[in-house]
């Protein structure tokens, strides 16, 4: 008399659809993993960009630069009275103006607020194209006596990109501003802060002011909803294949 020992079906179903939940669990927690970031992103950004649309729609501060410590709130609306130190200006390179290669010019400015004569503060005056670089080509655009600059406060712009070179002060080629490096470079006293004039133009046409990058990109949203999207394709295709096993299952055990 033959015996037949058929397999266990509960032990066979487990075999089949373990390493596939493995799978599909392990990708699902990473895919709502990632849509929870994201609308965790998409909350610090909008809290962002309220907070950077109240300070530029505040009314323009001059700082008091006799203050200690001498501080002041990134992209808020800013107003110096004061000199430019033309002789300790320096170039960030390779920068680019509606598609024109050029640089943006960067000067020290003392100014009379606070009445403190021994700190300066460096401001971003904008772009020019690199056929004026040499100031002697726009002496009119480089103001003499006492001035008034109307601008953004930066804090932030110490960091340098992954594909931004060092800077070499030796030579003067300057690819990111650094205050600590500019300070020692031109052995004066810095604020921690610098100023990017704003759009009024300068006589002669140069340097082209306004050049901050002021919107930020919001696409949190969109992100979360793809990953979440994902999660649910996943979930339905994991579904899908489990049904499946488990129709398929009593036919291929019988």
């Amino acid at each position: 008399m033959n015996s037949h020992q058929y397999p266990d079906s509960s032990s066979s179903r487990v075999g089949v659809l373990l390493w596939p939940t493995v799978i599909s669990v392990s990708g699902l927690a990473l895919l709502l993993g990632l849509g929870t970031w994201q609308l965790e992103r998409l909350e610090w950004k909008t809290a962002l960009i309220a907070e950077r649309e109240a300070h530029l729609a505040a009314p323009a501060l001059a700082p008091d630069m006799s203050s200690d410590p001498l501080a002041i709130e990134e992209f808020r609306r800013v107003s110096l009275r004061g000199k430019f130190l033309h002789e300790h200006e320096i170039h960030l390179l390779s920068r680019t103006y509606k598609g024109r290669a050029g640089i943006q010019v960067v000067t020290p400015i003392v100014p009379h607020t606070g009445g403190s004569e021994g700190i300066a503060v460096l401001v971003n005056r904008g772009w020019v194209p690199g056929e004026l670089s040499d100031p002697d080509s726009r002496l009119e655009g480089q103001v003499r006596g006492t001035v008034e600059v109307t601008g953004i406060s930066r804090t932030g712009i110490g960091g340098r990109g992954w594909f931004v070179p060092e800077n070499r002060p030796a030579s003067g080629d300057w690819h990111h501003l650094n205050i600590e490096e500019v300070s020692q470079a031109i052995g004066l006293t810095l604020a921690p802060f610098v100023v990017e004039a704003g759009p009024e133009p300068n006589p002669g046409g140069y340097p082209i002011g306004g050049q901050t990058r002021i919107h930020l990109r919001n696409d949190h949203l969109g992100y979360a909803i793809t990953w979440f999207t994902l999660a649910a394709a996943l979930a339905l295709i994991y579904f899908l294949f489990v049904r499946q096993k488990l129709l398929r299952q009593p036919s291929e055990t019988s």
